[in-house]
Parts: C-alpha cells; structure tokens; sequence
C-alpha cells in the first residue's frame, strides 16, 4: 500500500505525456487516486449520510448521499462561499427526465461522491483552490443531459449558447455559470449533447463577471485532470509518505486515514491560514479552536510549513491598539469582513503552539520574527487581566464554554473569575514567552514572566483544592470562592498536581463521572444543572445544555492522555476505537462530530451525534493522542531529540507506521508475541538523540544517525537496544533492567483502575431541565 510521492509522480508525468485529450484523463485518475479508491466508504439509502467537501480555501459543498432531508444542516446545503450560499442543490436530467438521486448505489471517497443508477454515473468532484465544480456524468443512458442549479437564493439570468448563467442573492457582486464539461455549446434550455462514449457532465463556477466565471469553465476544460492529479496527489501524500498505518485491523486503519483527510479539508486560506472550527456552523477561524487543533491537524502530520502560515496570519491580526482591554490578543473569530476578540484562551493557546511548531520543526528564526506579537501577548494579559496572585481573570463567558443567553446575553455556564483550565494555559504562555525572551536576549521579559509563572503555580494548588472534595475547583469565582463544579476542564490543569497517585484516583474519577462510551460530558450528572440532551426543543433552548452535560468531542484527547499518562493504554484505547466507529460509520461520511447527546433517547441505545458534522478540535484530538501518546512520538528540535514512549494497547499485536517530523521520515514497527516486544524504528532525513520511554523501564537515550535502524526487544526484566548502520552491521548495544519503582508505580495504577467503567447514564433519575417548558421561537 505504500507508495511514495516519486512513484506517484512517475505514474503521472507518464500519462501526462501520453493523455493529450480530456477523454484520456479518466485513465489517469484512475491510476492516481487508487489509494483513496480503497477508502471507499458505500452508503445506504437509509443511511442517508452528509458528505462534504471543501476547495482548501474558501469553499465548501455540502450534500446527502441520498436525499436533502437534514433539519439540523439543510440550511446550509449546496455551495458555500467565502461564508455565503450560493446555491442549495443541483438537479440532473437525462433526456428530460431527473436522475434518480434517491434510489442510486452511492460510494464516499475522499476526493469524491459517486452516485450511480442504471442512467449514468454522477461524481462530485471539487479541486483546490479552485472556484469550480465538476460534475462528472458518465454511462450515460441518454442523448442529452441537463444541470440546473436550486435554491430560492438562485435565479437563473440568461444562457448565450456556451452557458447558463445565475445570480444568487448572497453574493449579489457574482456570477455563476453552468456550462458542459465535454462541448462548448449548450441549448438555450441549458442542455447539452451526449459524447459518442456516454459522457455528459458539467462545470459550475463562481466569479465577478461571466467572462471571468466562463474563462474558468475554460480552464477547467483543459485543466481538470492536472487539478485532480495535484489533489489526489496531495491527499495521498498524507496517508501514504507524511503518516501512514497498518495494523490487522483494516477498519482501525481506514478510520484514521479518513480522519486525516477530512481533518486536512478544514485546513484553509480563507483569510490568512486557518483551520475552520468546524462545518457547516463555522466555516470562518476561531483563534481557541484553530490552536486546539493545530496539533492534530498539522504537527503530527507533517505540515509544519502550514502550521507556521496559520501562526504568522494570526498575528498580522493581533490586537496591538494599547489602549484596547484586549490589547495583545489574537482573534476569537476571524471571518471574511470582520474581527472579534472576545475569548481568553486563544492567545495561551497561540503562544503554546509557537513552542510545539518550533518543538517539531526547528524553525527559531520564526521566534525572532514573531517576538512582539509574544511580548504583546502577556504585557497586555498582565496590564488588563492578571491579578495579584498572578492569575490570568476573565469574563463569565470568555473561555471554551462561551454559551450566552439571549437577549441578556448572560452566561449559561459561568467560570469567571479565573477558571482552571485558563490557568494551565497562561501558566504555559508564560513559559514558552519566557523561553522565547531568553532566546532573543530580552531577559529581563524572560526572568520576569518565569517569576509571575511560578507564583501563579504555587498560589493554583492552594487554591484551586480543599479537604472537601477530592477533585480541583472548576473555577474561582467573582466572590473569590471556589466553585466545586465536576466538569472536565481539570484534565488541562492537572498538571499542576504533584502527586502521582491523586492523579491517578483523580483520572479515574473522571472517567467514570464525565467519559462516556461515546465520549466527555461536560457536566456531571449529578449536578443539578445537568441537562441529558443537547436538543430537547421542548424543555429548553439548546445553549442551555451546550456546556451543562451535552459531550464534547475534542476533550476525549485529554481524557484518553490523562488515561494514558497514568498507565492504562487498554481503557484509553476502548474510548478511542469507540471514536474511530463513529467517525467511519455514524454521522458526516469519515469525521467526528462536535457534540453528543449525553444520555441516548428513550428506546435507543447510542445518543444523538449533535453541533458541527465536522468538527476541527474533534478530529484533530483524536489524531494528536494518537501520534502523541499512543505511538508516543513526541519530538523537540530544541534539544535535537526526538521521545518514543509508545503504550500501546494489548489489543494491538502488530503494527506499521510512519510520520514525519523534525522534516525527516520516522519509520515504525512494533509486534508482540508470546510476552516478547519488539520495536524497531528508523528516521531518514535527520541525526537525533532518540530518548526511547518504556512504560517498565528507566529512559534510554540512544544517538543516531539519518538512515540507522534502531531495534529494541523487551523480553522479561530485561530491554535490549541494538543500533544498525544503513548497511545493516550493528554500531551499538545497550541493555537496560526493569526499574522496580516503575513497575511498583503500575502496580500501584492497576490496583487503582481495577474495574475502571465507562460513566453510566442515570435515565432514571428526574431531571430539574426536564421539568421546564420552552418554546422555540
């Protein structure tokens, strides 16, 4: 299955050469994509499932395999525009009569939707960068074919014998054009002739005038397979060359090939570099969700040089007015038109992923380029927003749990004045800003935040605990108390714990209040504001349960880190799998939603997928804890080291895996059997310390070379650590014994976990939110 970029591109130049006419480049498609053929996902009618793709920047199409018949998404179904909606759906007639949507064999790939029926097969292809869209028509059972574009934001305008051209009122400065993919005449009725080989598809495009929107039917005319190559190409790079795994499990493996790709999608240029928050809802950047995501969505990937666009774009768009109270913070939403600053966690947030970008890719010069936006960042969290005790205070509504009552605008989750997770995040800020100023020689900036750190640390402990309750307080609130809410935000902080093992007993409570089998509630049950549906039109309005029980996709990572961290791979990994599976087959074909129902409806046994089909933070946590802490991969170009500290789950015996990092190819493979583990790893492209982190065993560190092959075998008490030269001759071996506190430490962790479970929904209990009577207006 492996096939890298050079082959690929052999392939390609090849039929380049030998495709000169458009009818030709089916050949080559065929040949290119077939890596992405493999993910194929087929889709009932009954199943009826959304499927979306985007252009990479400012584009997306939203549609049902089958039927448009979606009251949570229809809104925004068709082609979406740098935030406007063009146009709701498209309709396809075959000598006069509509091509059988409803009743056709449908298959997700991808780079493509292919519906088929007995009169033609229909695909739906977008390419990047790109304002057109193909509609591919082949098969066809016909002599003439027809596009008509639907929506009651659409009008048909006039046709001038090459196309028909529309105007929508959401974009009242464009023009769209309809035009054959095949010919360059079209009848005045918008039909065009039927090739001799069944062909008979259509380009759609948007521009500012029908010369420019008609040149890029044109262009796509001419263009159209290199477009496809280029993208095929692309996506294949990122399952194949820039990650890639196999285990014996072929839907584990095409689960997360998927959720690569659709995370990749929300990868864009709208506006500067961002990652859209999530589909249809947010299809603008979000500085706190951009940088949530940036790790899953970029880092472990191997797109670092998107990363550092995404870095420099927000902050060209920082707050640098000295007089603003948000003076040095990045944006919370940045759309097309406007710019808004409303949230705390954002700019932490950005700091900290300065510090990973530069920990996977190297790139200190980005530090000296970037240094005022950082020192803008905490002198103005510290002019406006720190208190004497060092902690960073904020609004009621102004972390991720920003739900607000209208038309009061009043908080439905209050967490002001200083929340716990916002004081993990500027803790972190002020220690990557620190590091940032030692390197740039500004130590009085460096020696001045790591003090405000550490007093902020030693105050958290003191303040954030009592002898009451066996968790961390959610939040301090505006009368300086602590507010003992069960909520997850403690994942974040709890690195501010010093104790191992009320970590571990910590987690676990956690896990079985607030981890569901289908993922993070947001509240726990037992608290009297819980609310066990998201949407219960009926009892209450939606953002009343947003943050007061609905779950939270994008805080399994943590959930399952935390897991992870405490020794207990095997129950992370069941929340995990869980993950896959829905992101596979429930929902959005190959994403994961943004929230859950907490409790399933009567009658039901799994909840109700909620929010955004498509979600950034969602897809890219379960990305991030799964290169991160499952495989174990963590690099850092600062010390030119690279850790591997896999935990992997007992239920995986074999596995094969690739990333790139550190611009070089990390290479993997582990399998176990009858007790022994072996791994073996390779890194071509860069010399590191390799720190090799085994659960049972003391760290090792281990020099390489770009090319070496490092084996490991662990069998019993004892860890074995060979180096190969690339000429496979043996240049070093270690060998290390168990460590008895680590192993005591596991003991101590599975006594702990000891019957661990996932949280139970309590459905018969009567719930406060439940008694309520609201009318939806």
């Amino acid at each position: 299955m492996k096939i890298t970029r050079y082959i690929l591109g052999v392939l390609v130049f090849a039929l380049l050469i030998s495709c000169e006419s458009e009818e030709k480049y089916v050949s080559k498609e065929a040949i290119k994509d077939q890596i992405l053929k493999e993910l194929a996902v087929p889709v009932s009618k009954e199943e009826n499932r959304v499927v979306t793709y985007t252009n990479k920047r400012s584009a997306y199409f939203q549609t049902q395999s089958h039927v448009l018949n979606s009251e949570l998404y229809n809104w925004f179904d068709g082609w979406n525009v740098g935030q406007k909606r063009i146009f709701s759906d498209y309709q396809i007639e075959i000598d006069g009569k509509a091509f059988d949507r409803a009743n056709a064999d449908v298959i997700a790939y991808p780079h493509y939707l292919q519906r088929a029926t007995e009169a033609a097969v229909e695909k739906l292809i977008l390419f990047d960068d790109q304002d057109v869209i193909y509609v591919s028509l082949d098969h066809v059972k016909g002599k003439r074919t027809k596009l008509t574009l639907l929506g009651e934001q659409i009008k048909a305008e006039s046709s001038d014998g090459e196309a028909t051209y529309y105007t929508s009122s959401e974009a009242k400065d464009m023009i769209l054009a309809v035009a054959p993919s095949h010919k360059e005449t079209i009848t005045k009725e918008g039909e065009a002739n039927v090739t001799a080989s069944g062909r008979g598809g259509f380009y759609i495009s948007i521009a500012d005038s029908k010369e420019n929107a008609m040149q890029l039917i044109k262009d796509a005319r001419v263009s159209h397979g290199e477009w496809f190559q280029l993208r095929a190409d692309r996506m294949t790079s990122l399952v194949t060359s820039n990650t890639y795994v196999k285990t014996d499990d072929a839907h584990f493996d095409k689960a997360l090939m998927w959720l690569t790709l659709t995370m990749d999608e929300l990868v864009t240029h709208q506006r500067g570099y961002g990652i859209y928050a999530g589909i249809p809802w947010f299809n603008e950047y979000w500085g706190r969700d951009t940088f949530i995501s940036m790790p899953g969505g970029t880092l472990v990937l191997g797109e670092t040089e998107v990363a550092k666009k995404i870095l420099l774009s927000f902050s060209e768009v920082q707050d640098t007015k000295r007089n603003s109270k948000y003076y040095g913070r990045i944006p919370n939403i940045v759309k097309m038109e406007s710019l808004n600053y409303h949230t705390t966690d954002g700019t932490p947030r950005f700091i900290g992923q300065m510090l990973d970008y530069i920990k996977y890719s190297g790139d200190n010069e980005l530090i000296k380029t970037i240094y005022p936006t950082v020192k803008r960042s905490v002198d103005g969290a510290i002019k406006n927003w720190v208190n004497k005790k060092g902690y960073l205070t904020h609004e009621d509504a102004d972390t991720w749990m920003d739900a607000r009552r209208e038309p009061d605008h009043q908080p439905y989750s209050p967490r002001g004045s200083f929340a716990n997770d916002i004081q993990a995040l500027w803790y972190q800020q002020l220690n990557a800003a620190a590091y940032f100023a030692k390197v740039t020689n500004h130590k009085s900036d460096s020696e001045r935040w790591s003090k405000l750190a550490e007093k902020m640390r030693a105050n958290f402990n003191h303040d954030f605990f009592d002898k009451e309750h066996s968790y961390m307080a959610d939040r301090i609130d505006h009368d300086d108390k602590p507010d003992f809410q069960f909520r997850p935000n403690q994942l974040f902080a709890m690195d501010f714990m010093t104790d191992d093992v009320a970590k571990m007993k910590l987690t676990r409570e956690i896990w079985e209040h607030l981890v569901y089998p289908w993922g993070v509630a947001s509240l726990s049950q037992e608290d009297p504001n819980f609310h066990p549906y998201h949407l219960a039109w009926e009892h209450y309005h939606k953002d009343a349960a947003y943050h007061n029980g609905t779950i939270w996709q994008w805080n399994n990572g943590f959930a399952m880190q935390r897991m992870i961290e405490s020794g207990q791979p095997d129950i992370a990994f069941q929340l995990f799998e869980n993950m896959n599976a829905q992101s596979l087959d429930m929902g959005a074909v190959g994403s994961m939603n943004e929230n859950a129902d907490a409790f399933p409806h009567k009658g039901e046994t799994y909840p109700k997928l909620t929010g955004t089909y498509m979600q950034a933070w969602s897809n890219a946590e379960q990305l991030r804890v799964w290169y991160q802490y499952f495989l174990g991969i963590r690099p850092n170009a600062i010390e030119n080291t690279l850790v591997l500290a896999p935990r992997f789950p007992s239920k995986i015996n074999k596995i094969e895996y690739k990333e790139k990092i550190l611009n070089a190819y990390l290479d993997g493979v582990y399998y176990t059997k009858n007790g022994i583990e072996k791994y073996i790893y390779t890194l071509d492209g860069k010399d590191v310390t390799i720190k090799f982190d085994h659960a049972l065993f003391q760290p090792v560190d281990i020099d390489v070379k770009s090319g070496e092959k490092v084996e490991i075998t662990r069998e019993g008490k004892e860890l074995t650590l060979t180096v190969f030269n690339p000429d496979g001759k043996q240049r070093e071996l270690k060998k290390e014994h168990l460590d008895e506190t680590l192993q005591k430490r596991q003991e101590t962790s599975d006594e702990i976990f000891k019957g661990t479970e996932f949280c139970k929904p309590d459905m018969d209990r009567e719930y406060e939110c439940m008694k309520q009577t609201f009318q939806k207006q």
